[in-house]
């Protein structure tokens, strides 16, 4: 809803979320499974689209409203 008003706490919000979920996933794979990064093609796909988040939301940022 933040994102669709155009205001800049979506995008820190989605970083957040992101990032929260993402080491918890990781935490997951390598503490409880002790699997390898190789082993989980879903973690991985996960790892690239947080890095794409991660990487687009200062650009974005830029153009929404406060």
């Amino acid at each position: 809803m933040f994102l669709i008003r155009g205001k800049r706490r979506g995008t820190d919000l989605v970083c957040a979320i992101m990032a929260t979920d993402l080491a918890a996933n990781w935490y997951a794979v390598y503490g409880i499974q002790h699997s390898s990064f190789a082993a989980q093609p879903g973690l991985q796909r996960m790892t690239v689209f947080a890095a794409l988040v991660l990487g687009t939301a200062p650009f974005i940022r830029r153009h929404l409203t406060e």
